[in-house]
C-alpha cells in the first residue's frame, strides 16, 4: 500500500472535509485528523478557524505526511503491514504515542523512535502478529485514557472501531 494510500484512508476516518469542534476534544478544532495547533505550527504563525475550516486535501496530506509519517522512524515501515495503523495511531494520538504502543506491543524499549532494534522485532514477530499486538495495545491505552478521563467517553466507541478495524487489515 503506497503512502498516498495510507494518509487518503486516515482522511477518510478522519471524516474529510469535515471540520469539528467538540467541547470535550482535547485536540481543538479539528479537520482531516489536524488540529488548529498543528496548523499553526506548518504555517509558522497562529491560525484561525477559518482557515483550519478552508483547509484543503492538498495541503492536508502534506502536514500529515511530514509530522505523522516523516517522524519518528515511521518512514522506516515502508511496505510493512502495520504502516497504516502506526500513521492512524500517529494522527489519532501522536508519533511518538504511536511508535511507543508498538514498542510496547513487542516488548522492546519504548523510547518512541523506530530503529533497527524495533525493526528486527518486528521481523522476528512476524507482521501479522505485530499488527494484532499493535491493536490490542492500542485499544487498550484507548480505553484507559477514558477510565482516567470520563468526558472522552464519548469518544470511546469511535476510537475502538477505528483501532479494531486494523484486525482485518
Amino acid at each position: 500500500m503506497t503512502i498516498d494510500k495510507v494518509l487518503n484512508d486516515v482522511l477518510d476516518r478522519e471524516g474529510w472535509p469535515k471540520y469539528t469542534d467538540h467541547p470535550h476534544d482535547r485536540g481543538g478544532p479539528t479537520k482531516g485528523g489536524i488540529t488548529i495547533r498543528t496548523l499553526d505550527a506548518w504555517r509558522h504563525r497562529r491560525c484561525t478557524r477559518k482557515e483550519l475550516q478552508r483547509l484543503q486535501k492538498k495541503e492536508a496530506l502534506s502536514i500529515l505526511r511530514r509530522r505523522y509519517v516523516d517522524v519518528q522512524g515511521i518512514q522506516l515501515l515502508d511496505n510493512y503491514l502495520i504502516q497504516p495503523q502506526v500513521v492512524d495511531n500517529a494522527v489519532l494520538s501522536g508519533p511518538v504515542l504511536a511508535v511507543k504502543d508498538l514498542q510496547r506491543a513487542i516488548n522492546v524499549s519504548d523510547d518512541g523512535i523506530i530503529g533497527p532494534v524495533t525493526i528486527k522485532k518486528i521481523d522476528e514477530f512476524g507482521q501479522e502478529r505485530t499488527n494484532t499486538l499493535l491493536v490490542k495495545e492500542r485499544t487498550i491505552r484507548l480505553s484507559r485514557i477514558v477510565v482516567n478521563d470520563d468526558t472522552q467517553l464519548v469518544f470511546l466507541v469511535g476510537w475502538l472501531k477505528r483501532s479494531l478495524s486494523f484486525l482485518n487489515a
